[in-house]
């Protein structure tokens, strides 16, 4: 691993000592215990104490031992790949035909309750759905067209404050009640935004009810944004395939690329950024405790989801919505979507052609142990008591 991404893992590993005892006043329980989990699988990330594979040379007996990554969605070095896996999958459920690209903005009244409440970013996700699927659904008057939706939310900005927003990816398109595929190419963005509005302020009071602060909060959004909440009608894909790598390339890596981190002196980190309203790069300078601290708050809780799929992508109905989208298209098993390889397939891949030979005399190595962090390997035989134990291994 290069230097570069190693600046982050640094920058944790100098002060994680300091920040660990006192991380609890400023995330939520749920967040804190993912951050710890996430932190110290990153730092044994590469290193023996994260399992290891141990081969041998049957020619000159040299050892050679090679320690596992740490596959965590938090660490900049494994995130890439995890990143490229999630985009894969969420192209293997997306339908072959052009997406419109959809981000729906939560103003900054709501993200204190957010913040305390991670439950609620599935209300969010839910709430920008519905108001796409709604807004498709008035394209046709007679038979609503049903789209396929996938959202995913991201809880950060550019400057890495908490900033809750949700990217939605909508077919061009949907399926009428009356069989027929029904192309849309208009995305009003007035529209989307009083419909977001709605359902934002509507699902949050229902899952909040009983919290009078909550429902004062949301009571007084109506009168300070008339016009509705901000969503920006973005990009329009030709396939959901780009869509999908875009939307999901922070799914399995930090909040910020390792390339953003211009500076670090031990005690001070400068990040680079582009500030969306004058459309100007910038750069902020924090202390690492800070920054850390605005790095941990997006670490999300452990199965919490942040990918959502809705309407022809309803996982429950997919397999069905597919056949009808198919067959009331008239481009027919074309607008399949383009199964992701299995995690199988992907091993084979990586693996075909592959020579381990020893660093010494160039012989091929044998595999000779295997071993897993945080797993028992001692298996007890039956038999009498003080018998003997034996540690699995895998031999080749």
């Amino acid at each position: 691993m290069g230097n570069e991404r190693d600046l982050l893992r640094t920058i944790i590993a100098d002060h994680w000592d300091a920040l660990k005892p006192i991380l609890g006043r400023y995330v939520p329980d749920e967040v804190k215990s993912a951050v710890v989990s996430a932190v110290e699988k990153m730092l044994r990330c590469g290193t023996e104490a994260n399992g290891f594979a141990q081969f041998r040379c049957p020619d000159c007996g040299a050892l050679r031992i090679v320690a596992f990554k740490c596959k965590s969605r938090f660490c900049p070095d494994c995130g890439r790949s995890r990143a490229a896996e999630a985009a894969a999958n969420a192209a293997g459920r997306l339908l072959n035909v052009g997406h419109r690209h959809l981000t729906f903005s939560v103003p900054c009244e709501l993200r204190p309750l957010l913040y305390k409440n991670r439950n609620l970013l599935s209300v969010v996700a839910k709430a920008a759905a519905e108001a796409t699927i709604h807004a498709v659904g008035t394209r046709c008057k007679a038979h609503a067209p049903l789209p396929g939706v996938m959202a995913t939310v991201h809880t950060f900005g550019r400057d890495l404050g908490f900033h809750v927003h949700v990217h939605v990816l909508c077919t061009e398109g949907g399926v009428r009640s009356d069989e027929v595929w029904q192309p849309v190419k208009i995305f009003p963005a007035s529209q989307y935004r009083r419909l977001w509005q709605y359902y934002l302020l509507k699902n949050l009071r229902k899952a909040t009810k009983g919290n009078r602060s909550a429902a004062w909060i949301i009571g007084s959004l109506y009168k300070k944004h008339p016009t509705g909440f901000i969503v920006n009608v973005m990009s329009s894909y030709r396939n959901g395939r780009k869509a999908a790598a875009y939307c999901c390339r922070y799914t399995g890596r930090p909040a910020i690329s390792v390339r953003r981190i211009v500076g670090y002196d031990g005690k001070y980190v400068t990040i680079s950024y582009k500030d969306y309203r004058d459309n100007l790069d910038k750069t902020l300078t924090l202390t690492a405790g800070k920054f850390l601290l605005r790095l941990f708050a997006h670490v999300w809780p452990r199965y919490m989801r942040d990918v959502h799929y809705y309407g022809l992508y309803q996982p429950s109905r997919r397999k069905k919505h597919v056949e009808d989208a198919v067959n009331a298209s008239k481009y027919h098993d074309q607008m399949r979507p383009v199964p992701a390889a299995s995690r199988r397939e992907r091993m084979i891949k990586a693996l075909e052609g592959l020579e381990l030979r020893c660093l010494e005399c160039g012989s091929y190595v044998t595999l000779e142990h295997i071993e897993y962090a945080g797993r028992c390997y001692e298996k007890k035989v039956k038999g009498p008591p003080g018998g003997q134990q034996w540690q699995l291994s895998l031999s080749m």
